[in-house]
């Protein structure tokens, strides 16, 4: 791997995982749902008004738009939905741990209804991840508000990992992510401000945490991070680029520690290791696959 693609890597990992800790700012001073469908309107806006200044239009078929929008409501509404709501119960690094079981929950997915051969490798893979998850798990869902937020946590995963498979190789490879993630944002602002509209009161204390934990979140972990994941696996290829997902667990759990002071427990540490582990036994058996 180039040094150039190692950097985009490091630089997507701090950029996704950062996301969770500015997103624990912005909820404790605003309404979840609300802040982040107008997150969605002004980023996907700017993105689309980017795409069409640099861009050329394109023309999706209906079966890419079905991608787009399905895509649009499973991570923008359902997951990022819930896990901003879970931010007001649960702890930063903890929405991290959850969100980056994803290719663990893709994998049992896959392998559940034969979507995908899992190998040996990726087999172990799984159940070092549900080992590593029950050590961290176990001891926070006896707290109530820990269990809402572990809840919402968990729904939002998995509604993404089920997108993940029914959208799979269906939007082509293009020069046209920006637009593409752009009008995902957009399709997935509306159900949460219409939500908002139902279940919020809309309150938000400015300050200057909040301004700046917003528009860091606007345009860094929504655009940026984004634009440079697509370009890894651009040059890299799928593969190789998500063996970076194995260092998203340690790295969101020390943005965490060092920006919101939160506490973490050794029975946490060995958790993430065990994590850490599964993800990069689930890649190596995808790319033995390959």
């Amino acid at each position: 791997m180039e040094l150039k693609s190692v950097a985009m890597g490091l630089a997507f990992v701090i950029l996704w995982s950062s996301a969770f800790t500015s997103a624990k700012i912005i909820v404790e001073h605003s309404p979840p749902l609300l802040v982040l469908s107008v997150r969605f309107f002004v980023t996907g806006s700017i993105g689309l008004f980017l795409a069409h200044l640099f861009f050329d239009k394109i023309a999706l078929t209906k079966k890419e738009w079905f991608s787009l929008i399905s895509f649009g409501l499973c991570q923008n509404s359902i997951y990022l939905g819930c896990n901003f709501i879970a931010m007001g119960s649960i702890d930063a690094f903890l929405a991290v741990i959850i969100a980056s079981l994803l290719p663990i929950l893709v994998a049992i997915l896959s392998w559940f209804a034969k979507i995908e051969k899992v190998g040996f490798w990726g087999i172990v893979g799984m159940l070092f991840g549900i080992f590593g998850c029950g050590i961290i798990i176990t001891d926070k869902v006896t707290i109530p508000s820990n269990l809402l937020g572990i809840t919402f946590c968990s729904i939002g995963a998995i509604a993404l990992a089920v997108a993940t498979l029914l959208v799979k190789n269906s939007i082509p490879e293009r020069n046209q992510i920006l637009r593409i993630v752009s009008l995902q944002m957009l399709v997935g602002a509306v159900p949460l401000i219409f939500l908002s509209l139902i279940f919020e009161t809309w309150e938000i204390t400015v300050s200057k945490s909040f301004t700046i934990a917003f528009f860091y979140t606007c345009f860094f972990p929504g655009l940026l991070a984004t634009i440079v994941w697509f370009n890894l696996v651009r040059n890299e290829g799928a593969i190789r680029a998500s063996a970076f997902h194995f260092l998203n667990p340690p790295m969101g759990v020390l943005i965490a520690s060092v920006f919101l002071a939160e506490s973490i427990q050794p029975s946490d540490i060995l958790g993430i290791l065990i994590l850490m582990i599964a993800i990069f036994l689930i890649n190596k058996s995808r790319k033995v696959a390959s």
